[in-house]
């Protein structure tokens, strides 16, 4: 067999296998092209749905603007009329398993209003029950102030998962208040 030949055998499989991942790589392009938008659009119907949930009472929600590291979206809950019902601030801290995003309202006059928190990864069962009412519930009714950890009941064996609650509601108090101080 020549040197030609034999090049042209060895080259083969790897054209091939270039190929093969280009065309892979060009359809999950264009599949990502498509599914963008209905997914960014899916995200944002979610996050509206939890808006509401925080304050029925408002026909709509304005973002503000904020400089706070932590805050991933800060809005202004508004009536019918135009009047603020609310703010809404979402909020994360790093917890066991990453992220733990909450969402607070505040009523204008510094009073926690409703909180929730946001799909995250704690530890199912542990670090998740930061989600039930008895702890996340903890919240609702106390003036818009940072918490320490002594004025929130923890959950036993998810410590770490409460203390990225309790910091993400701190933060969330951080916006709340330079929201309310222009």
């Amino acid at each position: 067999m020549s040197n030609e030949s034999k090049q042209g055998i060895s080259f083969k499989p790897i054209i091939v296998l270039v190929s093969i991942c280009a065309i892979a790589g060009v359809l999950l392009g264009v599949v990502h092209q498509v599914t963008a938008p209905v997914a960014a659009a899916i995200a944002e119907q979610r996050a509206q749905e939890t808006y509401a949930s925080l304050v029925p009472d408002a026909a709509s929600f304005e973002e503000i603007e904020t400089s706070v590291e932590g805050c991933t979206a800060a809005l202004r809950a508004v009536d019918a009329s135009g009047s603020t019902v609310a703010y809404v601030v979402v909020a994360q801290s790093k917890g066991y398993g990453g992220q733990v995003p909450i969402a607070v309202a505040f009523t204008p006059d510094a009073t926690v209003l409703s909180i929730t928190t946001m799909p995250n990864s704690e530890t199912p069962g542990l670090g998740s029950r930061i989600a039930e009412e008895f702890y996340i519930g903890q919240y609702v009714g106390k003036p818009a102030q940072t918490l320490a950890v002594e004025d929130i009941d923890v959950i036993s064996g998810a410590t770490i998962s409460s203390k990225a609650a309790l910091s993400a509601f701190n933060i969330a108090v951080q916006v709340f208040e330079e929201v309310q101080n222009g």
